[in-house]
């Protein structure tokens, strides 16, 4: 038991600590900027080797099988239901922290990705790559494999109650942080969907609602923006 432990911990390094430390450390010190082909090329190549490589640690190290992320009781109608559910939650969530903590916290906007966006109205390959497989894997997949990665090997640790609910704490503080570029209103506003998440997933072990609601938000946002920003 305590050697899967070790094991858990080492995984945990490799395929969450690790590349988000180097990915905030990246971030704060590159100064150029990202151009729109490095954004759609960037989260694919990113999230999908993450993918892979969570793929094969927990297959062959861990000796254990990412069913375990969807084995819940559900099926796709019910799946579907419930990420209508959870896009819902989440957009009514972020018009409350809109008006509640948009006064008292830091954003920073995104130049680089509201280039992108502007961009994909004149090119039709950057928006079918984008609300494609940039989104489903290299945004919405790769996302929350990590953070239910991140929180099922916290819960190994221990079988406390008290355990298991720090440990949704401690994932989406992670899940937070890892937005640090976003400013104090995105490291917090997503930390708080992050519990959402968390708890859903604490409920019913479904891996597949929290993809389809992560790309729905994300993809009615950036749909909205190309369909209001000015030209």
């Amino acid at each position: 038991m305590q050697h899967q432990k070790v094991k858990t911990l080492v995984a945990l390094l490799l395929i969450v600590l690790i590349p988000f430390a180097l990915m905030l450390w990246y971030r704060a010190h590159e100064s150029g900027g990202f151009a729109s082909m490095e954004l759609i090329l960037y989260p694919l190549l990113f999230g999908g080797g993450s993918i892979i490589s969570l793929w094969i640690i927990k297959n062959y190290f861990l000796k254990e099988s990412l069913k375990d992320f969807n084995s819940g009781k559900g099926n796709i109608v019910k799946d579907l239901l419930w990420a209508i559910a959870l896009t819902g939650i989440y957009f009514i969530l972020f018009y409350v922290e809109r008006m509640t903590l948009s006064e008292i916290l830091t954003f920073r906007s995104n130049n680089e990705l509201l280039g992108l966006m502007l961009e994909m109205r004149e090119n039709p390959l950057l928006l079918i790559l984008w609300f494609g497989p940039v989104l489903w894997i290299g945004i919405a997949l790769y996302e929350e494999l990590i953070r239910v990665f991140l929180l099922t090997s916290l819960w190994r640790l221990s079988p406390s109650k008290i355990w298991m609910v720090a440990a949704i704490l401690i994932t989406s503080i992670i899940t937070g942080l890892a937005h640090w570029s976003q400013g104090s209103y995105g490291i917090v506003t997503i930390a708080i969907k992050s519990i959402v998440a968390c708890v859903f997933f604490y409920k019913y072990r479904r891996l597949l609602p929290l993809v389809i609601s992560h790309a729905l938000y994300d993809g009615i946002q950036v749909g909205m923006l190309l369909i209001t920003y000015p030209q």
